[in-house]
């Protein structure tokens, strides 16, 4: 091969490779400042009703001149489909815009998917006397979580996701923080408010004079909560597994 052309494919390769390193740091980036995953803000970007989608495209078009919109454009679907590999770049330019025109609901759901994979783990069991109240059970329900979920260090992936969808805004922080501790006490508190009535009458009943425990496993996100009644004992006593 003549040493020009091996010089000029020599020069192809490095800038392709330069172009490949780029692209992965770009995304590695990308994936830091949203907090872990892109994958559900990508998800959510390209959900956008085709009105919402426009305004975000005018404001990429100020922002990045009228070029870089024309190729969001036309590249789109393409990106949604999977054909084109969105860059770490675009991503993060594009979804800057995001956080300011999404609605509360849609906040929670995302910083939902990442506490799901970071949030607090927890396995005990709460020990049941039959002359409990379904309040006694719930009053330890809610301390358990309480202390569980409040005493949390929050790790810096969900502390990144919490600045990206509250732009800079304390209070709306403040709410994406609540909603994330009363979701988890509420939904233990449900599945233990079900289930207490149901086994605590099979117990009582005359057909399970025989039985003395019983046992139900509420598994809620990260937690899981054995309710095990035991004619033996009495209140509610919680232990760790």
């Amino acid at each position: 091969m003549p040493r020009a052309a091996y010089r000029y494919r020599r020069r192809r390769y490095n800038a392709g490779r330069e172009r490949a390193l780029q692209h992965i740091e770009e995304a590695r980036r990308l994936t830091e400042e949203l907090g872990g995953t892109d994958q559900d803000v990508k998800e959510y970007f390209f959900s956008l009703p085709n009105s919402e989608l426009r305004a975000i495209l005018d404001e990429y078009e100020v922002q990045f001149g009228s070029a870089a919109r024309e190729y969001a454009e036309q590249t789109i679907e393409k990106w949604s489909n999977g054909r084109v590999k969105m860059s770490g770049m675009v991503a993060s330019r594009l979804f800057q815009m995001l956080p300011p025109r999404m609605p509360l609901s849609e906040k929670y759901r995302l910083i939902e998917n990442l506490w799901n994979h970071v949030g607090p783990r927890s396995k005990h069991t709460l020990r049941i006397g039959l002359n409990s109240t379904v309040e006694q059970v719930l009053l330890a329900v809610r301390k358990h979580i309480d202390e569980l979920v409040v005493r949390y260090r929050i790790p810096d992936n969900l502390e990144r996701r919490f600045e990206w969808l509250a732009v800079g805004d304390a209070q709306v922080k403040q709410e994406l923080l609540n909603h994330l501790r009363n979701m988890e006490k509420t939904l233990v508190e449900q599945g233990t408010r079900e289930q207490f009535p149901i086994m605590l009458d099979h117990l009582r009943s005359d057909e399970s004079r025989h039985t003395h425990r019983m046992a139900q496993i509420i598994r809620v996100g990260n937690h899981e909560l054995e309710l095990l009644f035991d004619k033996k004992a009495s209140g509610v006593a919680l232990h760790p597994n």
